[in-house]
């Protein structure tokens, strides 16, 4: 067989038409992960968690997410709305969808809650805090850092 440009232009055609069918096959094996299955019906309520971080950025620094010690988060709100609060708080792991922990959110009388962390993974977690009080909703969300 003779090499000349013919067969080096086929040669480079085969080449390329097999790395991208195996880059297809490759991807089309790789499991994809949403961040939320449900993410369209979630883009829907965009307006509704859009006022309610601003209803929480309205309290000031009385609504807080602190963390006490390596395995233990304070999360409070203004005292005079603990009687009627009641909402969710999510550890939310961008890297992991499946470690993700949802609480139920029951602050005491000072208006504050903690939560213990001492069965989680170390890394980057995203503390949201998501409540309504006389009929407002509020929502507050903050990156922690686990060791």
């Amino acid at each position: 067989m003779k090499w000349n440009w013919g067969t080096g232009l086929a040669v480079t055609y085969i080449a390329f038409a097999s790395a991208t069918i195996g880059f297809v096959v490759f991807a089309m094996n790789r499991p994809v992960s949403l961040v939320r299955p449900d993410y369209y019906a979630e883009s829907l309520r965009e307006d509704q968690q859009i006022a309610a971080r601003a209803n929480a950025r309205q309290l000031g620094t009385t609504v807080s997410i602190a963390s006490e010690g390596p395995d233990v988060i304070r999360l409070s709100i203004p005292a005079d709305q603990a009687a009627t609060a009641r909402g969710s708080i999510v550890l939310y792991r961008a890297s992991d969808p499946a470690a993700d922990r949802a609480f139920a959110f029951t602050p005491d009388a000072q208006g504050s809650q903690q939560i213990r962390l001492n069965a989680l993974a170390s890394g980057h977690w995203i503390v949201k805090l998501h409540w309504t009080a006389a009929g407002r909703d509020y929502d507050t969300e903050q990156p922690v850092m686990l060791r």
